[in-house]
């Protein structure tokens, strides 16, 4: 049985334009300083606040670690 209250939503932006939204700032009260910054990235096409992840699976994207071979340097005394 499918249950029709549930609300789904499925945005079929890309996200191909995200920005970082920061907001809070630096505080310093009763002799401690803290801090209430929160950053998040916001997509300037559709305004939806989205994670890093999200974007990078839109694109088909896997964090992956690239090692590049090391170049062999020639310093001309052979």
């Amino acid at each position: 049985m499918f249950d029709s209250s549930a609300n789904f939503y499925f945005s079929s932006c890309m996200h191909r334009r995200v920005t970082t939204e920061i907001a809070g700032g630096m505080h310093f009260s009763e002799g401690e300083v803290w801090d209430d910054i929160q950053e998040r990235l916001v997509c300037l096409e559709c305004g939806e606040y989205v994670t890093e992840e999200e974007v990078r699976a839109r694109w088909g994207q896997v964090l992956q670690e690239v090692s590049l071979p090391k170049k062999e340097v020639s310093h001309g005394d052979d």
